[in-house]
C-alpha cells in the first residue's frame, strides 16, 4: 500500500498542532511544547516558572516599602489635623476605617496569588494607618477638639467688667480692659455635702479693682481650685498679666454643675454683699486667651509634623531591612 500524505494536521488555541513522534506533544504555533504545557501567568505556581526579568519587573522595591507606608500615615495624621480642627468627627472614624477595609482587601487578594512582597508592604501599610490614627486621635484629644470649641464663639477686646454678661453670651474668649482683675479675697466654694468625694464648684467675682465696685457679671471659676483652708487658685489668676479667659468648658457647666455653680455665685453675692447682673459669665482665667488659642493649633499640627519625620527615618529603616530578605527570596 502507498504512503499516505500527512494530514493537514489540527488547530489548537488558534495554532496549528503537528503531531510529533510517539511520547512528544508536537508544537503549536512557534511555541515548543514538547514534553511540557504552555507557561500561564495566571498559575498559582507561576513564581517557579517566571523568567528573571519577570521578577525585577514585578518585585516590590525599596521606595514602595519606605514610601507607601509613610504616605498613608501621613495622609491620616492630615486629615486629623483638618478635620479635628474643624470639628467633622464622622470623618475621623470613616478614613482610617475605608483603608484599613481596602489594605485588608489587597492583602488578602496578594495572599491568595502566592505574592509575598506585597503581603508584606499590605502588613506595613496597615500598620502606618493604625499608628497614624493613635497619633491623630492623641493630638485631637489634647489639642484640637479644644480648638475648636474655642473657634466656634466670638472672641470679644477691652471689654470692661461692667458690661453686662447678656451682652457676650455668644463668647468663647473675652480680654477685659488693662486693669480687671479677679477678687480672690471674696470667693465662694460650693459642694455636696452628701458626698465625701464630691468637687468643689469654686467662683469668684471678676471686678475694675475700684473700692465699691459691687455688680458682678463675670466670674473667675473652676473645679476643686478653692477651699476652706486654700485660697482660690482657679486658672491663672495668681498673674499680674491675667487680665481674660476662655469661657469655661460646656462639659463642666451641664447639669448638676450648672446647679452647683449658681448655687456657689449666690453664696457669694450673699456672703460679701455683692449684686448679680441678670447673666452671668464663667470664665476660666489666663493672661491671653488669643495665644492660649494660637498655641493649641501650633502644638497639634507640630506633633503630627515631628511624628511624621520620625517615622519617615522609621520607615527607611524597616525598608533597609527588610528589602534585602524579599529580594534574596
Amino acid at each position: 500500500m502507498a504512503d499516505k500524505e500527512p494530514g493537514p494536521g489540527v488547530m489548537y488555541r488558534g495554532g496549528r498542532y503537528n503531531p510529533g513522534q510517539e511520547g512528544q506533544y508536537g508544537s503549536m504555533g512557534g511555541y515548543d511544547i514538547e514534553g511540557t504545557r504552555p507557561p500561564s501567568d495566571k498559575s498559582l505556581l507561576r513564581g517557579a516558572m517566571k523568567p528573571p526579568e519577570y521578577d525585577e519587573a514585578t518585585q516590590v522595591n525599596m521606595c514602595e516599602l519606605v514610601l507607601l507606608p509613610w504616605f498613608l500615615l501621613a495622609l491620616v495624621m492630615l486629615c486629623y489635623l483638618i478635620a479635628g480642627a474643624n470639628g467633622q468627627i464622622a470623618v475621623l472614624w470613616i478614613m482610617p476605617s475605608v483603608l484599613v477595609l481596602i489594605i485588608t482587601y489587597y492583602i488578602g487578594t496578594k495572599y491568595s496569588l502566592g505574592d509575598s512582597d506585597e503581603v508584606v508592604l499590605g502588613f506595613l501599610m496597615m500598620m502606618a494607618v493604625i499608628i497614624g490614627t493613635a497619633v491623630g486621635l492623641f493630638g485631637n484629644f489634647t489639642s484640637l477638639q479644644e480648638l475648636h470649641r474655642i473657634n466656634q464663639g466670638a472672641s470679644y477686646f477691652n471689654v470692661l467688667p461692667s458690661e453686662p454678661a447678656a451682652s457676650h453670651l455668644d463668647a468663647s474668649s473675652i480680654v477685659f480692659v488693662n486693669g480687671t482683675r479677679v477678687n480672690t479675697g471674696e470667693f465662694f466654694g460650693f459642694t455636696d455635702a452628701s458626698s465625701a468625694l464630691a468637687p468643689v464648684y469654686c467662683v469668684a467675682p471678676v471686678t475694675s479693682g475700684e473700692v465699691g465696685f459691687k455688680r458682678i457679671e463675670y466670674w473667675a471659676a473652676g473645679i476643686n481650685c478653692c477651699g476652706p483652708n486654700k485660697p482660690f487658685t482657679c486658672g491663672k489668676v495668681q498673674s499680674q498679666n491675667a487680665h481674660g479667659g476662655l469661657l469655661l468648658e460646656p462639659q463642666l457647666q451641664e447639669g448638676e454643675g450648672q446647679k452647683f455653680f449658681e448655687r456657689a455665685i449666690h453664696g457669694a453675692l450673699d456672703k460679701y454683699g455683692l449684686v448679680g447682673g441678670n447673666d452671668y459669665i464663667l470664665l476660666n482665667w489666663m493672661p491671653d486667651p488669643v495665644k492660649y488659642r494660637d498655641d493649641l493649633w501650633h502644638g497639634g499640627w507640630k506633633l503630627f509634623a515631628v511624628f511624621g519625620g520620625v517615622y519617615l527615618i522609621i520607615s527607611a529603616m524597616v525598608g533597609f531591612v527588610i528589602y534585602p530578605i524579599l529580594k534574596s527570596s
